[in-house]
C-alpha cells in the first residue's frame, strides 16, 4: 500500500523547516520585545505572530494540496494578477511608510505584504500563459503578454522599493521561460536588457548607491553604511564550527538591526555555528531536488511549469537572504523563507509547498493508475496514439482496419499516378484481409477471361 502522502520528505523538509523559523523568531527577537515598551514587554511577542502565521499557512497548505488546480486554473490566472496588480497599486495609496519603504496595507493589528503574493501569483499567470503558447515560446512576440503583466508587476513592487522582490520576479520569469523552452539567445538578451535596467534603478536611488559603496567596502565605515554589514559578519564569525548555543547570541543585543527579519541567518550562524548553516543549507537545497523532481516527472506542462516556479523562487529567495548576511552580494531586504520574521511570507512559502504537494498527488495518481491493462485493453492496437494538450497520458486507438483500407483506396482513386498501397499491420483484422484476399481473386480471374476473349 502506497504511503499516504505523495512525496514524505516534502512535508518533512518543510515541518522541519517552519519548526526551525519559529524557533530562531522567538531567540532572535526575545531580548529587543521584552526590553521593550512598544512590545508591552512581552518575550513572545513575535512569536505568537509568527505561530499564527504558520497555523494559517498549514491550514493554506492543505486546502490547496486537495483542490484541483486543473479546475481553478481560469480563476489563478489572469484574474489572480490583475488582483495582486490593483493590491499593488493600492499599497502606494494607503500604505503605511516604514524605514522609507511602503510594502505593506493594514489590517487591523497586522499587516499584509503584497510583494510576497504577487510572487505567487507571477508564477501561477506565467504556468498558464506559457503553456497555452508552448509551441511559441521561441517567438518572443508570442509572449508579449506574459511580458506586460511581468513589467507591471516589477514596476509597481520596485516602486515601493523594493529591489530585492524584483530580482526575484525577474529570476523566477527568467527560469519558467527557460523550462519552457524559450531560446538561449532571447533568454540572454532579456539578461542583459534585465542587467542595464538594474543599474539605472540603482543609479536613481541615492541610498541603493550607498549599499553599493557598503558592499564593495564594508569595513569603510562600520559605524555608519557598513554597521550592518559588519555586525552581520561578526555574528557568522563568533559562531565557529559549532555555534554559541541556542539562545546565547551576543548581536541580538540591540547590536545587530533587523536581526529577527532579514538578518536572521546571522543569528542563526552564531547561535548554530558552521554545522547549523550546513544543515540549513542541506534542507534547502534538498526542498530544491525534491520540488524540480516533482517537476520532473509531472505529465501536464500546467502543472509541471507551476511545481519548478514555486519550487525556483524559494531556492533562489533563500540564496539571496544568505547571500546578504554573508557579503556576498548588497542588501536587498529579502526575507529568508519559512525562517524570517514575516506573516505574509511563512504564509505564501507554506501555500508554495501546497501547490508542489498538490503536483505531486497528481503525478502519485498516475502512478497508481498505470496498472495492468485489461484483457480487451491488451487485445487492441498500440502502434497508433493519441495525445491531447490537456492531459498528457497516452491512449491507444482501437481500429480493425477497415477506414485504413477505405482511405487507402479514396487516394488512389483520386490521383492518376500509381501509388504503393500503405502497409496494414496484420494483427489489425483475419476478415478484413481475407475479404481484401478474396476480392484480388475475383479481379484476376475477371482480368484473365476479358484478356482471352
Amino acid at each position: 500500500m502506497r504511503s499516504r502522502y505523495a512525496d514524505p520528505w516534502l512535508i518533512t523538509i518543510t515541518a522541519c523547516l517552519t519548526l526551525l523559523g519559529l524557533l530562531m523568531v522567538f531567540s532572535s527577537s526575545t531580548v529587543m520585545t521584552a526590553s521593550s515598551a512598544d512590545f508591552r514587554y512581552d518575550p513572545f511577542f513575535f512569536l505568537k505572530r509568527q505561530g499564527l502565521a504558520a497555523v494559517i499557512g498549514v491550514g493554506s497548505l492543505l486546502f490547496v494540496r486537495r483542490v484541483d488546480l486543473t479546475r481553478l486554473r481560469s480563476l489563478t490566472s489572469v484574474p489572480f494578477a490583475i488582483a495582486t496588480i490593483g493590491l499593488l497599486g493600492l499599497v502606494m495609496l494607503v500604505g503605511p511608510e516604514i524605514n522609507g519603504a511602503k510594502r505593506w496595507i493594514p489590517m487591523g493589528p497586522f499587516q499584509f505584504q503584497v510583494a510576497e503574493m504577487a510572487k505567487l501569483a507571477l508564477i501561477f499567470y506565467l504556468a498558464d500563459c506559457l503553456d497555452r503558447r508552448r509551441e511559441k515560446v521561441a517567438q518572443v512576440w508570442r509572449i508579449v503578454p506574459a511580458l506586460g503583466i511581468f513589467g507591471i508587476m516589477l514596476l509597481l513592487v520596485e516602486q515601493e522599493p523594493d529591489l530585492g522582490t524584483a530580482l526575484v520576479l525577474a529570476g523566477v520569469f527568467m527560469a519558467m521561460l527557460f523550462v519552457a523552452g524559450a531560446k538561449l539567445e532571447h533568454l540572454g538578451a532579456m539578461a542583459a536588457a534585465g542587467v542595464m535596467a538594474v543599474v539605472t534603478m540603482i543609479i536613481a536611488k541615492p541610498f541603493r548607491m550607498k549599499r553599493l559603496a557598503t558592499f564593495v567596502d564594508p569595513m569603510g565605515d562600520v559605524q555608519g553604511a557598513g554597521y550592518q554589514l559588519y555586525n552581520s559578519l561578526l555574528a557568522l564569525a563568533s559562531g565557529g564550527l559549532w555555534g554559541q548555543g541556542i539562545g546565547n547570541s551576543h548581536q541580538k543585543y540591540n547590536y545587530l538591526p533587523e536581526m529577527h527579519t532579514d538578518f536572521i541567518f546571522a543569528i542563526y550562524g552564531e547561535e548554530l555555528g558552521f554545522m547549523g548553516t550546513c544543515a540549513l543549507c542541506t534542507l534547502y537545497v534538498a526542498l530544491l531536488y525534491k520540488g524540480f523532481k516533482v517537476a520532473v516527472q509531472c505529465r501536464r506542462p500546467y502543472l509541471r511549469l507551476l511545481a519548478a516556479g514555486v519550487t525556483f523562487q524559494i531556492a533562489l529567495q533563500a540564496l539571496m537572504n544568505m547571500a546578504v548576511a554573508s557579503g556576498c552580494i548588497p542588501s536587498t531586504g529579502v526575507p529568508l523563507p519559512f525562517i524570517s520574521y514575516g506573516g505574509s511570507s511563512i504564509l505564501f512559502s507554506l501555500v508554495s509547498v501546497g501547490v508542489l504537494l498538490n503536483v505531486a498527488d497528481f503525478n502519485a495518481r498516475n502512478v497508481e493508475g498505470e496498472g495492468k491493462p485489461k484483457r480487451r485493453e491488451r487485445r487492441t492496437r498500440l502502434g497508433a496514439t493519441l495525445v491531447s494538450s490537456s492531459d498528457e497520458r497516452v491512449a491507444p486507438v482501437i481500429s480493425n482496419g477497415t477506414w485504413e483500407q477505405r482511405a487507402a483506396g479514396q487516394r488512389l482513386r483520386r490521383t492518376e499516378a500509381r501509388l504503393p498501397r500503405p502497409v496494414i499491420e496484420p494483427t489489425l483484422s483475419d476478415r478484413s484481409f481475407t475479404t481484401a484476399r478474396e476480392g484480388r481473386r475475383q479481379r484476376n480471374k475477371r482480368e484473365k477471361a476479358q484478356a482471352i476473349l
